[in-house]
């Protein structure tokens, strides 16, 4: 019977780490993805003023209505800017279909992240329930234990960003998208010349970065919690 109930606590510890730190994945690239001081930081290292033609007020205000339109709260990609010293529609049809789907994509993600809290809250609640006094010992251990199988996950990520991010980008786009109007023409089409391949580089980076170091942060707080409560 206690090995049984000694079970279903590791199950509920380990469940809800794992949701947490997905849940923490999904807020992190969420809060990269729409960070505009990041796009205006690349945009100077990039030269993508150069390269697009756009001043950068238009280039910003661009963005910033390709970001609304990801989230949901623009109608449509009709965007009108100078670009190359004539006002023209921004975005050529196979970009607005593929935004299309990179928004569903987005909406489907912060549909599943909001999901993953309230699960996460179940299961702390099922966990306190369940452990009673070492509620935080199980808890931590939990934790660890997730935060220890993500940081190996995304530690091989890592390796292959670093090795051959080419590679891991076009694998990334044909395991999200059934279709290849991901891939467009640098010499004609504007989306991918405000985010080249490495833009993109430096965006993954910066997610692996913030995301290994709220896990790390997290794991040390468990370990101290795991110190605290041994004897619980």
């Amino acid at each position: 019977m206690m090995s049984g109930k000694k079970a279903a606590n590791g199950f509920l510890a380990v469940g809800s780490g794992l949701i947490l730190i997905a849940v923490i994945l999904l807020t992190v690239i969420e809060q990269c993805v729409f960070d505009l001081s990041f796009f205006r930081s690349e945009y100077a290292k990039l030269d993508t003023v150069s390269v697009t033609g756009m001043p950068e007020k238009d280039l910003m205000v661009t963005t910033a209505e390709l970001l609304t339109y990801i989230r949901g709260d623009k109608a449509n990609l009709e965007i009108r800017a100078e670009i190359k010293g004539q006002e023209r529609q921004v975005f050529n049809q196979r970009e607005i279909v593929h935004m299309a789907d990179v928004q569903r994509l987005y909406l489907n993600t912060r549909m599943a992240r909001n999901a993953g809290l309230a699960v996460l809250l179940l299961l702390l609640i099922l966990l306190r329930v369940s452990s009673g006094k070492k509620y935080f010992r199980s808890w931590a251990g939990g934790f660890l234990a997730a935060a220890v199988l993500f940081l190996c996950v995304f530690g091989t990520v890592g390796i292959a960003v670093s090795q051959d991010f080419q590679v891991f980008w076009d694998s990334f786009h044909d395991l999200l998208f059934t279709n290849d109007l991901w891939l467009l023409d640098p010499k004609t089409d504007i989306l991918i010349q405000m985010v080249p391949e490495h833009f993109f580089f430096d965006l993954v980076v910066r997610i692996l970065a913030f995301f290994g170091s709220a896990v790390l942060m997290l794991a040390f707080v468990a370990a101290g919690i795991r110190i605290i409560y041994q004897k619980v």
